[in-house]
């Protein structure tokens, strides 16, 4: 099934970053910061070693996988990993190769583009995977590569719903998929978003306060909880 609502290709204007959206110097920093994680990760290694890998990245057990076009139009793939929502960043129509009754498919039509509004997805897709993962279903978040578009709506919902900071869940879907590089302008927008979060008390900036404070069920809790379901 194709989801009507949320197939979308946004205007110009919503797709371009206004000059109010220019990096102040503290977010050029931490920007770097990014940067030098990914460098010293060697992404375009990294790419030319994983990117055409066989099946998505498994990113949480039992949930959720990041992944590319190729990936989204495999339907022996999709069976396998009992994929039945997928996610589509991308430019990339795979209507016509999947059954319509058997697979949820949202799209969201974008360039991977310094200028895209990506951020304005956030709360829709963390709606979206949170529901998926609350029901046990699975799901594919793709792009044409599996590195900018799709890495970065994973991150704004690993972020929200299992980590407390940005840089907590970066390091974190690294270590899953070692070729995400999200654009720099859709890391300004995440570090935006992690500062949106902290003021509503959705997430905290330090781990002494998030044993506290923080309701949300970190990644180490809910692989704690799918182990002891398993068993």
């Amino acid at each position: 099934m194709i989801n009507p609502i949320f197939t979308c290709s946004p205007a110009v204007d919503d797709q371009t970053l206004s000059s109010t959206w220019l990096p102040t110097d503290e977010e050029l920093r931490r920007i770097k910061e990014f940067q030098e994680i990914e460098r010293k990760g060697d992404a375009f290694q990294q790419y030319l070693r994983f990117g055409s890998g066989e099946e998505p990245s498994i990113v949480l057990d039992n949930f959720l996988f990041l992944g590319n076009r190729v990936h989204s139009s495999n339907l022996n793939l999709l069976e396998r990993l009992q994929i039945k929502h997928i996610i589509n960043a991308g430019e990339i129509d795979i209507s016509e190769k999947l059954p319509h009754d058997r697979f949820d498919i949202i799209y969201i039509t974008m360039d991977d583009d310094i200028r895209t509004n990506i951020k304005q997805y956030f709360d829709r897709t963390n709606e979206l995977l949170h529901n998926y993962y609350m029901k046990n279903e699975h799901c594919l978040v793709h792009c044409a590569a599996g590195i900018s578009r799709s890495a970065t709506i994973v991150l704004a919902y690993l972020m929200k719903h299992h980590h407390n900071t940005l840089k907590d869940a970066f390091d974190y879907l690294l270590e899953k998929r070692p070729q995400i590089y999200p654009n720099d302008g859709f890391m300004l927008q995440l570090l935006r978003y992690e500062n949106e979060l902290i003021k509503s008390r959705e997430i905290v900036s330090t781990e002494e306060t998030s044993k506290v404070n923080n309701p949300i069920e970190t990644i180490q809790e809910f692989e704690k909880k799918q182990e002891n379901q398993n068993q």
